[in-house]
């Protein structure tokens, strides 16, 4: 099952206040700006990674130096005042509680949106593929109902 949650961003790049969306703790989610994918990710806390995502600084000060936030999407600073689309995946709890399944398949989705596009999602700076598993049914299940979903065919032969 697929649910989309409309990210409103302000002038800033900065989540707007929105009602918590009711979403499944384990999911796949594409984040789009209109049919452009953006980033495609995995989330065992539901909404809540996406939205520490959009809503916390990008930048913060440890030990008197000025860091990079790693929990921040730096990218949304390309979107400011925009309103974004995630597309959020549910995944059963068995198998996909597992993380390594689960980046698995983000790692899956992403690389097949790769070959239907011809082009990486925008704002994807790197993915980890676990050989492994791409021969996991759950997991060709799943990125093929994925793929579909934005109307191309999940391409096994690579």
């Amino acid at each position: 099952m697929v649910q989309t949650v409309e990210i409103p961003l302000n002038e800033d790049g900065v989540l707007k206040k929105i009602s918590k969306p009711s979403l499944s703790k384990y999911g796949i989610y594409v984040i789009r700006n209109g049919n452009v994918v953006i980033r495609v990710g995995e989330s065992s806390s539901g909404f809540e990674r996406i939205s520490k995502g959009f809503r916390v600084k990008l930048r913060h000060i440890r030990k008197g130096k000025e860091k990079k936030n790693y929990l921040a999407y730096s990218w949304r600073e390309n979107y400011k005042g925009l309103t974004l689309h995630v597309d959020y995946f549910s995944l059963d709890a068995s198998p996909f509680s597992e993380d390594h399944l689960r980046r698995a398949l983000e790692a899956e989705i992403t690389f097949q949106f790769r070959i239907a596009l011809r082009a990486w999602p925008q704002s994807m700076s790197e993915i980890h593929f676990l050989e492994r598993y791409r021969e996991n049914t759950s997991l060709v299940i799943k990125a093929s109902e994925a793929i579909g979903h934005y109307g191309y065919e999940y391409n096994v032969a690579v």
